[in-house]
């Protein structure tokens, strides 16, 4: 409990009001939570893969139950703004290369459905957070898509050395 205060003091200290400490520690949490549950997905993706016989297929599967969860969601948030979908004029808005997300999220489910039952599950997600820590550096570096720039120093860039030398034991290219 003592270290429950001494956490709150300094958050106000910092300027930081207990709620948004508390909200950012939630999302913490619940990144875990999804980082954890990745390499889930792709095993459940390629399950379904050996089960209707194609890994596109199995990506469509995949991609009809994120299209109901987000319909769904959109419908339950309707009752707080009254906006279901986007609307025209605001889709107009978006830059077009703002879509390619839609394309990498595709891309991260193909790739996964091909290379989970190959590489499996650990070294499919060691590569996958290197390559996740990598861009990440560059997207702080750039402030691009939609992020601030952010400077890197010696201890960010040691972090992601870090996180390279974690895939390469796990991943072991040497051999097994």
């Amino acid at each position: 409990m003592r270290d429950c205060r001494r956490c709150r003091r300094s958050a106000v200290v910092l300027g930081v009001s207990t709620r948004s400490y508390l909200m950012r520690f939630l999302l913490m949490a619940a990144v875990f939570i999804v980082g954890f549950l990745q390499p889930v997905q792709a095993g459940l993706n390629a399950t379904t893969a050996k089960a209707v016989g194609d890994r596109f297929q199995a990506g469509w599967v995949n991609g009809v139950v994120n299209v109901a969860i987000l319909t769904t969601l959109l419908v339950v948030l309707a009752a707080r703004n009254g906006s279901v979908l986007p609307n025209i004029a605001a889709l107009r808005t978006v830059p077009w290369w703002a879509f390619f997300g839609g394309i990498i999220g595709a891309s991260i489910v193909v790739i996964q459905l091909t290379a989970a039952p190959q590489l499996g599950a650990g070294m499919l997600v060691a590569i996958f957070v290197g390559g996740m820590a990598a861009g990440s550096l560059a997207c702080d570096i750039s402030g691009f898509p939609g992020y601030s720039a952010i400077k890197i120093d010696g201890t960010r860039l040691a972090g992601l050395a870090l996180v390279v030398v974690g895939v390469l034991l796990v991943a072991r290219p040497w051999g097994k």
